[in-house]
């Protein structure tokens, strides 16, 4: 058991670990014991601010802008209404058996940490390089192309130059990196306020489709009544969608088609619930994780596949049928649809702002990521530093006896707690993706990047099962949840591959990159 706790305990050389008393009286260390510099943010994060970071992070551009993808993939709203709720339990599957691994093992680094005790360190480093050099910074740039696209609607005339949006979604990027680069409490903050801000505008979006309802069976021909689509037609009836750039005719789509069609609207679904995965990258700074990690993950993955399935039903009522796969600005068509600009202004403004939380959320979870990476050597050590210091000296009374005149010794400090360091470099590589990417380039880069450490880390937890029966796991969901996630997972890891190679032919280089890097840390290793 002693090999084990060395195995897991983020230690640095030269720096001791946190030592606890057992039942006898004698000290061990603590599994996932800190290091030094990190003491005061010890377990300060509490089951709320654990359950603000998952609705943050998942209500974010996605549901704004998947639903077009969703339902140009499918053959009828009801059938893009089943894959939301598909994705959503796919999803919640993939966070309760993280849920387990974060309880068992509450470590700093999410996936990082579990692939490492699993796997070893090889397999650890290409995980993390993958996301702090790939998903992460692109993650964040996509919701900084988002941003850039609602204030470029509402502030220019259509079409917008190019270089007006990357200057905006570079400049909003820059503003919140340096907002989440203070301190951990502010950063829980903002991310507490932007979910408020998500909440609502999936609550108004809701309310609108309410509204419709109630309208129409008042008076028929009311102007707040919505489309006629809702009530005229049969919501499960195949019908002609617009995919590609193309009319997709499903009546003639042989079964291979099909697949292609339907995996590609699972992956969009699947993007607007990512994030369910971030709470265990703080697991570590989590009050009691084997009880919140697993209250926060439910209550958060309710609360974001009932507000999925919702908002598309309005969606559905609010806009004609053959609209919803040809905008990406779902929302906004919606608002305007019903109340009219002015709506669709403020509707912009609200999906702005909860972009803003994603990358709140991605910045916070990100630089503990790569705090937690520094810490294992995978990358230099500066990067696990918190915070700057501002010192200058103070006089203060020292003498060496009674005749001499004091001296001035000492230093005046004020801390920042935030991995401002890690903050730096999720800033630079961000901003490469921001100025040289594309939304829908992006975006499927990511999710292949993604799902495949969400595959391995899942098939971890089965081994680990297996192998360590007797660790500790406060939290442990049927073996049914971790199965279905791997096999579901890896026909989607399967499809991308098939019918994306260019981002699959990417993702290859980039972990090729990632193997010969390790190979070479490896090498340079002391015996």
């Amino acid at each position: 058991m002693d090999a084990v706790r060395e195995a897991v305990s983020p230690i640095r050389s030269g720096e001791e670990q946190d030592v606890r008393k057992t039942g006898d009286g004698e000290s061990e260390p603590l599994l996932g014991s800190r290091t030094p510099d990190s003491h005061e943010n010890a377990q300060q994060l509490t089951t709320r601010h654990a359950f603000a970071i998952l609705v943050s992070l998942q209500i974010g551009s996605g549901i704004f802008a998947s639903p077009a993808q969703v339902d140009s993939n499918v053959p009828s709203p009801g059938a893009a209404l089943l894959v939301w709720v598909l994705g959503g339990l796919l999803s919640w599957a993939g966070a309760a058996s993280f849920a387990e691994l974060g309880a068992a093992l509450p470590l700093n680094g999410g996936s990082q940490e579990y692939l490492r005790y699993v796997y070893g360190d090889s397999v650890a480093f290409l995980m993390s390089w993958i996301y702090i050099v790939g998903v992460k910074p692109c993650s964040m740039a996509i919701q900084s192309i988002v941003i850039a696209e609602s204030i470029g609607a509402v502030s220019f005339t259509p079409p917008v130059a190019t270089w007006i949006l990357k200057l905006i979604a570079v400049s909003a990027f820059v503003v919140l990196v340096l907002l989440n680069s203070i301190n951990t409490k502010l950063t829980m903050r903002l991310s507490e306020s932007f979910t408020v801000f998500k909440i609502t505008t999936v609550v108004l979006i809701v309310i609108g489709g309410l509204i419709a309802i109630i309208s129409f069976y008042v008076d028929p021909n009311s102007s707040l009544s919505g489309a006629d689509d809702w009530h005229t037609k049969n919501w499960f009836q195949t019908r002609p969608t617009f995919s590609g750039g193309r009319t997709v005719d499903w009546t003639s789509m042989g079964a291979w088609e099909r697949y292609g069609h339907y995996s590609a609207a699972i992956y969009a679904g699947l993007w607007a619930y990512d994030g369910w995965d971030s709470a265990n990258v703080v697991a570590s700074e989590v009050v009691d994780p084997g009880r919140s990690l697993p209250r926060a993950i439910k209550a958060a993955m309710a609360v974001v596949l009932s507000s999925y399935e919702f908002v598309n039903i309005a969606y559905y009522i609010l806009l004609p049928w053959d609209t919803m796969s040809t905008s990406n600005a779902v929302a906004v068509a919606a608002a305007k649809s019903l109340f009219g600009q002015s709506a669709g202004i403020i509707v912009t403004l609200l999906v702005a702002i909860s972009c803003a939380g994603s990358i709140t959320g991605n910045v916070f979870t990100g630089g503990r990521l790569i705090v937690a990476a520094s810490q294992r050597h995978y990358l230099p050590a500066f990067l696990t530093r918190r915070g700057l210091f501002f010192s200058r000296k103070r006089p203060e009374t020292v003498q060496d006896d009674a005749a001499s005149p004091p001296t001035e010794t000492g230093i005046m400090a004020i801390k920042f707690d935030a991995p401002i360091f890690a903050n730096v470099l999720q800033l630079v590589v961000t901003l490469v993706y921001i100025l040289t990417g594309s939304f829908g380039a992006l975006i499927t880069f990511v999710g292949m990047a993604e799902w495949l450490a969400y595959v391995s880390t899942v098939v971890g937890l089965l081994i680990l099962r297996r192998r360590e029966p007797e660790l500790h796991r406060p939290y442990r969901p049927t073996t049914a949840l971790p199965v279905t996630f791997i096999v579901v997972g890896s026909l989607i890891i399967a499809r991308s591959a098939i019918f994306a190679p260019i981002p699959s032919g990417v993702l290859a280089g980039l972990i090729l990159v990632g193997a010969v890097v390790s190979k070479i840390k490896g090498d340079a290793a002391p015996e």
